[in-house]
């Protein structure tokens, strides 16, 4: 399978993926359930990256998950130390590290012995225990303006 095939296989399964958040909850405002999946977007996309991150197909998630972040007018807002400047929550990257651990330990596979990375990235993506946490982080929410 060539490198555009790939890219346009993942970009079909991104957007199947994100096309709502399985998260049932009807109580939820449409402006809560879009950020929710702008940020369980952010991870399935920095989990892809992190399976070969110097791939023509990393590059172009590169710049889909710069769009899904805080300065690419992401969802959510750092919190900072007001003294220091320092980061003490970033939901992005907290979402991160949550399901690239989480990928690593539900790789798939195959009969003839080779892995599949995205595999686990996709599992994680699709689990409970994922939303739950992406649901944590509503409290870093930044409401429209």
């Amino acid at each position: 399978m060539g490198t555009a095939n790939l890219k346009a296989l993942v970009v079909m399964m991104l957007v199947t993926l994100s096309s709502g958040c399985s998260v049932p909850n009807q109580t939820l405002s449409v402006e809560t359930m879009a950020a929710r999946n702008s940020l369980k977007d952010y991870g399935l996309v920095s989990c892809l990256i992190a399976i070969e991150p110097n791939s023509l197909l990393a590059t172009d998630l590169g710049h889909s998950k710069r769009s899904l972040s805080f300065m690419g007018r992401g969802k959510y807002k750092l919190t900072q130390d007001e003294n220091t400047f320092e980061i003490i929550h970033d939901p992005y990257s907290e979402t991160v590290v949550f399901m690239v651990k989480a990928a690593e330990k539900s790789v798939g596979y195959m009969k003839s012995g080779a892995t599949a990375k995205s595999l686990g990235c996709f599992k994680v993506y699709h689990s409970n225990v994922f939303n739950e946490f992406v649901a944590g982080q509503d409290e870093y929410i930044v409401p429209l303006r």
